[in-house]
């Protein structure tokens, strides 16, 4: 899924205006997830009148700045119909996104991040699994907020689940 993304900035004149109007820059997919970067906020670099993109597209990475936030929207595709999540495929995709040390190599896809994650689920469902094997299905509608917890998604469905995450940094959960 190509997101599109409308940014607005202030010109020099002191107005505000479109700066980005199109598909977004950065797009990762390993298979079984595909992620569109929406967008990073850095507090060490506010600067609304600024044109440089803070998405890079050579390296994302999952948590945000510290005091930050970075919007993503995950496209989840149905375990029985893309390849599996494996460690090779998250090592290949480590490259380019930089998972720190929040995603487990002994349970694929379980991860802890030190955030507070707001996930709107747009479209399809989606298994939200957590450490102790508790288990949730969200469908098109449902929004889950994350507390620093490990969970881990699994769409056991047949068809795509798409989430808007909004995940921004919490002294809390560090």
């Amino acid at each position: 899924m190509t997101t599109r993304r409308v940014v607005t900035g202030i010109n020099a004149e002191g107005k505000s205006y479109f700066v980005h109007d199109g598909p977004t820059p950065g797009t990762l997919d390993i298979g079984t997830i595909a992620n569109d970067e929406i967008w990073v906020d850095d507090p060490a670099a506010p600067d609304p009148s600024s044109t440089v993109d803070p998405v890079d597209v050579e390296k994302f990475h999952l948590s945000p700045p510290v005091g930050g936030s970075v919007v993503r929207i995950f496209t989840f595709r149905p375990e029985n119909v893309a390849p599996a999540l494996t460690m090779e495929a998250i090592v290949a995709a480590a490259a380019r996104f930089d998972t720190g040390d929040s995603m487990e190599t002994e349970n694929v896809g379980m991860h802890t991040t030190a955030t507070i994650d707001y996930g709107i689920i747009l479209s399809g469902e989606i298994v939200l699994e957590l450490d102790d094997g508790a288990e949730t299905t969200l469908k098109a509608g449902d929004v889950v907020v994350q507390r620093g917890t490990r969970h881990a998604w699994r769409n056991r469905s047949e068809a795509d689940c798409v989430v808007a995450f909004v995940l921004i940094s919490s002294p809390s959960y560090q």
